[in-house]
């Protein structure tokens, strides 16, 4: 690979903040081959099919969360990882938790490890917000539905760590009950979550 090629590929790499999809090379008219060629110096991390992050400390440092929301543009942290964003818990889970509509089909990736939840329509779309990580945006509920929704997979969310990430919601300033139980109206959260806010409120 000529110099000029490669800091021209390079360049494309930092104007999209560190990212690159194939295709955005072949728009540039520079062939996709060269990809191969940095892979195979470790120059790039091949993140999916067609997604590559320049391998540096710059890019690497980067939060896991944002090669996330890189892989899956339409995916919403949820559930635990959304729990421990907003410090809810001490608790760090071993995957990335994300929602997805449940008519899309993702490929699973080896790295990050992440664990998908298929959304109905109404779910996926309620409370969805954006937060700034490192200067990307990344998709993820607010935190009154992450507890709602959390209560609701009560059945694979240890009890200890809805408990505690309740406890310290409660404990805010910003706490919206309100707002919670509407999330919760109608689902198997209402009655888990009414029942410890009578205790702890």
């Amino acid at each position: 690979m000529k110099p000029d090629t490669k800091n021209k590929i390079k360049r494309l790499f930092y104007e999209n903040k560190g990212y690159l999809r194939a295709r955005d090379l072949s728009e540039k008219g520079i062939h996709r081959k060269y990809l191969s060629d940095l892979l195979n110096n470790d120059e790039v991390i091949k993140l999916k099919r067609g997604l590559y992050k320049w391998n540096n400390e710059k890019f690497n440092s980067l939060n896991e969360l944002v090669d996330v929301a890189m892989i899956i543009p339409d995916g919403v942290i949820c559930l635990a990882s959304a729990l421990s964003y907003y410090e809810l818990t001490t608790y760090t889970p071993l995957e990335y938790q994300v929602a997805i509509p449940n008519q899309k089909k993702v490929k699973n990736v080896s790295y990050p490890p992440i664990n998908l939840y298929y959304f109905s329509e109404k779910y996926y779309q309620e409370g969805i917000k954006e937060e700034k990580i490192d200067e990307y945006n990344i998709k993820i509920y607010d935190i009154e539905k992450s507890l709602s929704d959390s209560f609701r997979y009560s059945y694979e969310i240890p009890k200890d760590i809805l408990i505690e990430s309740l406890k310290v919601y409660i404990s805010r300033s910003d706490r919206n009950i309100n707002k919670l139980m509407n999330y919760a109206s109608g689902t198997s959260a209402e009655s888990k979550l009414t029942k410890y806010l009578e205790v702890l409120l």
